[in-house]
């Protein structure tokens, strides 16, 4: 028998009886701590739950130190129950005794469920955790006019949660934003909606994901008793799947799904990517991965951590000159990144590639693919109510506002001692630049425009024009080398036939149709840059009918007469 203090704490109170009811029977003498106080009085007994009968809504409690109650005056006396751990603080009232008997030392008494439950802010800031198996998805809406973003959850708690957001995603995420809906929807169906503050995003170890920290703010009432159930369902979740609530912890019914073929233990934590990836393209991934880091730390007004820029800049090097085709082509497998990722990666690749072919810039490739890497990074870092997002179709004023992007990457990279400044003015702050004083953001005319600029600016023109635009269809490879061969006063000729005569008139990873309707995308090609090496993957004469067969230049008769270069978005196709 103890004396209980009272503890000014702020209680939030549940009426809801089924509520109350999964609650209570989720309880265990080896999980909480329990006690009870009759009517009014000061004094509390420790007590554990001995039954429970939900078909009749009682269950029955056991004193094990009341030696000073007469069980013959309990019955219709009022309750208090309290349940407690090192996390939460519980009470259940506004119940009764309906019959009580002593079994030797152990008095044992018979109650009606609880009509009315309070949690305490004693938890309000311990995170629940969805360990291993448990699964809930999450859609988050930022910008009213952009769908949703998928995420995963990590943990939750009164006051905030922890999002797993894939990097490929996460650009528009940055602190302090709001989250005006973050709808976390269980297996068994039951969705929380709630709003949120985003505290910090970094990344989520060596993982695809960001760690994305969440405040809640301004909850009503009703709104903050829902949350409360679904902390408790996690929790007692979690309790039941590592065990320690021994044989008296029952599973949530939030992680029973109706759905057929259901295993409550099959649910595993999301993986980003695809298994069959071949190697060379998993490598080029994790530069990516990279550069989302480095936008990362930049957004969090963090520096760039030389490291990443270097060891990416290295690897993609590496797999160049260890097999250029395969390289090119990995280069375009690059799907599920953001556009200014895929893009970022090609012209690093593609102006390493180029430099290397040209003596007298070989020596500097290493700095330059570095740059080249951070060169469209500042779009990213435009995401915002003005900018709600880098694809589709763009207003006037969205152009205009998306050409500060130089400006603010070479502001970021101002302080950063170990990338070359030179070439950082070169190609981040020059690339947008044109011969003839065109382009942007200064207006720069040929005499202020250095060879590597003039190469990169080809280069980064050339890949813009092959990836489809909101306002545009893609251009094949033929139509952009001749929108720029035929533009002498913009973009250097010299630069723009060098990068044909490297890339020939069917580039790696160009998709190219035959005669009797099959398509396919160049993976190498021969000394007169006509396609070597092949993937068939639809055959569109055949009701579209899939493929995805490596042939060489020996099996192309079956395929018929090459008919030329298509736009890949025709057929909603992506190498991989």
């Amino acid at each position: 028998m103890e004396t209980r203090e009272s503890q000014p704490r702020q209680q939030i109170e549940i009426s809801d009886t089924h509520h109350i009811a999964t609650v209570v029977e989720s309880l265990s003498d080896e999980t909480h701590v329990l006690s009870i106080t009759l009517s009014a009085a000061a004094i509390a007994f420790p007590a554990s739950i001995s039954q429970i009968e939900p078909e009749h809504n009682t269950l029955t409690l056991a004193l094990t130190d009341a030696q000073a109650l007469d069980a013959s005056e309990l019955n219709l006396t009022d309750l208090i129950l309290r349940a407690e751990t090192a996390s939460e603080a519980l009470q259940f009232d506004a119940f009764e005794v309906l019959a009580a008997h002593r079994n030797a030392d152990t008095l044992e008494l018979r109650c009606h469920f609880p009509g009315r439950m309070s949690t305490s802010s004693k938890r309000r800031n311990v995170r629940m955790p969805f360990i291993r198996g448990m699964q809930a998805s999450v859609r988050v809406r930022i910008f009213t006019d952009q769908p949703a973003i998928e995420a995963g959850i990590r943990d939750l708690s009164a006051s905030g949660c922890q999002l797993e957001v894939p990097l490929s995603h996460s650009a528009p995420f940055r602190r302090d934003i709001w989250l005006p809906e973050i709808a976390i929807t269980f297996p068994n169906g039951a969705q929380l909606k709630i709003a949120g503050q985003v505290r910090h995003v970094r990344p989520a170890g060596r993982s695809h994901f960001a760690a994305v920290g969440v405040a809640f703010r301004e909850l009503a009432s009703g709104d903050e008793n829902r949350l409360i159930y679904f902390i408790n369902e996690v929790e007692r979740e979690g309790t039941y799947r590592t065990g320690e609530g021994g044989r008296m912890a029952w599973p949530s019914p939030l992680f029973i799904a109706d759905e057929p073929g259901y295993q409550r233990s099959g649910y595993q934590r999301r993986q980003s990517g695809r298994g069959d990836r071949q190697p060379m393209v998993t490598a080029i991934r994790e530069v990516a991965r990279q550069l989302h880091i480095a936008h990362l730390a930049l957004l969090n007004q963090q520096p760039i951590p030389a490291n990443t820029l270097h060891n990416g800049a290295t690897t993609l090097l590496r797999l160049l000159k260890k097999n250029r085709p395969v390289f090119l082509y990995a280069l375009c497998c690059m799907d599920e990144e953001p556009q200014w990722i895929q893009h970022s990666l090609t012209v690093a690749g593609h102006l390493a590639d180029l430099m290397l072919a040209e003596t007298e810039h070989a020596d500097r490739v290493r700095e330059a693919v570095m740059a080249a890497l951070l060169h469209d990074m500042g779009k990213a870092m435009l995401i915002s109510e003005e900018l709600t997002s880098l694809e589709g179709q763009l207003t006037e004023e969205q152009k205009h506002y998306l050409r500060r992007h130089v400006d603010i990457m070479i502001e970021a990279l101002a302080p950063v001692a170990w990338l070359d400044a030179t070439l950082c003015h070169e190609i981040v702050g020059c690339i947008n630049e044109r011969l003839d004083g065109s382009g942007y953001p200064h207006g720069l005319t040929a005499e202020a425009l250095t060879p590597v600029t003039r190469m990169a600016s080809v280069i980064d023109a050339l890949d813009a024009m092959r990836r489809p635009r909101g306002d545009r269809q893609s251009y094949t490879a033929i139509e952009a080398y001749r929108f720029l061969y035929n533009r002498p006063d913009r973009f250097d000729k010299w630069w723009v036939t060098r990068y044909i005569q490297r890339h020939g008139f069917y580039p790696i990873g160009s998709l190219i149709r035959f005669s009797r309707g099959f398509l396919a995308w160049v993976m190498e090609l021969d000394q007169q840059g006509q396609p070597e090496r092949i993937r068939v993957v639809l055959n569109i004469a055949r009701n579209r009918m899939t493929m995805n067969d490596v042939l060489s230049r020996v099996d192309f008769p079956q395929l018929g007469r090459l008919e030329g270069l298509v736009q890949p978005e025709h057929y909603a196709l992506q190498p991989s």
